[in-house]
């Protein structure tokens, strides 16, 4: 019993930290009081498969995915690339909620 337990625990553990991983590996920019069609070009500009795109005026933020034929689409933010991000910008004393699609 004690080492399924063991095992659940650090099997959350993993999967909480590899989700954060990736927000540290994917590009953020940027762009405040930005309207959707600004915050989208942001997204293209860094011409990479998945972007972050913060904004500290609205508090929001956006993750944003772009497929082989070049289309980039709003992606579902998980909780753990939204805490990462609000890690990294944890000096600026704000806390940024995610946008859905």
């Amino acid at each position: 019993m004690r080492k399924t337990i063991t095992h659940a625990v650090l099997l959350g553990a993993g999967l909480l930290f590899s989700t954060a991983s990736v927000a540290a590996m994917s590009p953020i920019a940027a762009c405040n009081d930005c309207s959707k069609q600004e915050t989208e070009q942001t997204a293209k500009n860094l011409q990479d498969s998945s972007v972050y795109v913060v904004d500290f005026v609205n508090l929001t933020a956006q993750k944003f995915v772009t497929d082989k034929q070049g289309v980039t689409l709003l992606s579902k933010l998980s909780i753990g690339e939204l805490n990462r991000i609000n890690q990294k910008y944890d000096y600026r004393k704000v806390h940024l909620r995610a946008v859905q699609p």
